[in-house]
């Protein structure tokens, strides 16, 4: 997939306005390619496992809070690496700033995305009291998680009753942070060089922070996104472990 990406927008102009537009696309559609993934490949975290857990769990095999622990630690290699065999493949082809540094802060981001995600999916999957009543759940969840997420609409607009929701969406605060990277990276604040408008008209390249703001973007936020997501995966294998320990204790 990360092939299909840079593919797709191979070696994307960031010095005119249609260039800037496909770029963030490309941004988001690595967003939505990581939490899909991986969200859909480890809710079966839990049904295949659970009538055992129950018997070892009862029997006193085991503590249930290292059994979730040890799960959790296995499955984090995995998504790791997954992200950044994504990120690494599409990155160079797509055109983002061509920066060893920016790199591995994309690569990072990417990692925190996907632990966004396994952990969303798991907590789904120990909580829901079956794999199809999680999965059922899961789509509406996330299309409402990504229309929030800050391309299809601008979350400075969203009306009132349904702007929270952008808090509570990875999406947008992955999304926000590649942005922050690849445009301060490649457009800085003083710019230099010109670009073309969508009449291809010659102007001065847009600023960084102007190109954000587009978004409704603050580039001061960078590091309470990355904050907002490590926080996320906490909270959801909290609840996810909570909502496990009640169902194994409900099941005997």
């Amino acid at each position: 997939m990360g092939i299909f990406i840079g593919l797709l927008y191979f070696q994307t102009l960031s010095t005119n306005f249609i260039g800037i537009s496909n770029l963030n696309g490309a941004m988001f559609y690595i967003v939505v390619e990581l939490t899909y993934s991986t969200l859909f490949g480890i809710i079966t975290f839990m049904p295949a496992d659970f009538n055992l857990i129950v018997r070892e769990y009862h029997d006193g095999l085991y503590n249930l809070l290292a059994y979730f622990v040890a799960r959790i630690w296995s499955y984090i290699p995995l998504f790791a690496i997954d992200g950044i065999v994504l990120v690494g493949s599409s990155y160079w082809m797509t055109g983002l700033v061509p920066n060893v540094g920016r790199f591995g802060i994309a690569l990072g981001i990417a990692v925190l995305i996907e632990q966004s995600a396994a952990a969303f999916g798991i907590m789904l999957s120990t909580a829901c009291p079956s794999y199809p009543v999680a999965i059922s759940i899961a789509g509406p969840i996330l299309t409402v998680l990504s229309l929030t997420g800050g391309l299809f609409a601008n979350v400075g607009e969203l009306p009132s009753f349904i702007s929270w929701v952008q808090y509570l969406s990875w999406f947008r605060y992955g999304f926000e942070a590649f942005a922050i990277s690849q445009w301060e990276g490649a457009l800085g604040d003083h710019p230099t060089k010109n670009c073309t408008n969508f009449n291809n008209q010659t102007i001065v390249c847009p600023t960084a922070t102007s190109v954000l703001q587009k978004l409704s973007f603050n580039p001061g936020m960078f590091y309470f996104d990355l904050g907002a997501m490590i926080l996320c995966t906490f909270i959801c294998y909290f609840v996810g472990f909570v909502g496990l320990y009640i169902r194994v204790l409900r099941a005997r």
